[in-house]
């Protein structure tokens, strides 16, 4: 998201968190308070993972736009990598799932901590140069979210990284001819499964995987 699209959510959000040790305040929106722990030291996970410390908020979405989670260079506190807004309506969505609805709710926040890795170091024109929609950036950013779910598979074997794919296929579009087209459905399950391979099964770091990331979308 463009920090001029940024400003008026970034203005209206409560509470900008940058979550560096999983041990600073916690916003409560979920109603759960060991869930809303849970995700700050997860957060924090992903901060020490892929080397950035966005900001982190959540925000109303406006009535008749359906729930979104946005990523942005835009910061509110002067020491982050950009900021992570995420709507309370997706929130909720999310948390609504049959199975595994905290997994859900980490696999958005993987994926827009990607778009952060992405601005920190550069890539958005790079994914972004020659095409008509932001699919490839958005691909990008689910290889990543992958790479982090099979960090944490290696972590805890009870993990539910299977939700990082179904919860990115839940998210795909058919927008073909739409600037805002992130993939199809099957696009975002299997670039979630790329960046999963990619730490699980070849054992790649995280500047190889960014970096294998681009090749991936780029083929």
């Amino acid at each position: 998201m463009a920090k001029e699209e940024a400003a008026p959510l970034l203005s209206a959000a409560q509470d900008v968190i940058s979550y560096a040790s999983g041990n600073e305040p916690i916003v409560l929106k979920s109603g759960n308070a060991v869930f809303d722990r849970s995700l700050a030291k997860s957060l924090a996970r992903m901060t020490a993972l892929f080397g950035v410390l966005p900001g982190f908020a959540y925000f109303d979405e406006p009535m008749g736009e359906g729930s979104n989670a946005y990523a942005t260079s835009a910061v509110r506190l002067d020491r982050d990598d950009g900021t992570v807004l995420f709507g309370t309506r997706m929130l909720k969505g999310l948390l609504g799932r049959p199975t595994a609805p905290d997994a859900a709710v980490l696999a958005v926040c993987a994926h827009e901590y990607g778009h952060i890795v992405q601005y920190r170091r550069g890539l958005s024109a790079r994914l972004n140069a020659g095409q008509s929609t932001v699919k490839r950036q958005e691909l990008h950013a689910d290889y990543l979210a992958g790479y982090f779910a099979a960090v944490r598979k290696i972590e805890n074997a009870n993990f539910s990284s299977v939700t990082f794919a179904t919860t990115m296929y839940d998210l795909g579009d058919t927008a073909f001819h739409s600037r805002n087209h992130h993939g199809t459905h099957d696009e975002r399950a299997a670039a979630v499964m790329a960046g999963f391979s990619a730490r699980k099964e070849r054992g790649l770091t995280v500047d190889q995987a960014i970096a294998d990331g681009l090749n991936y979308v780029g083929a």
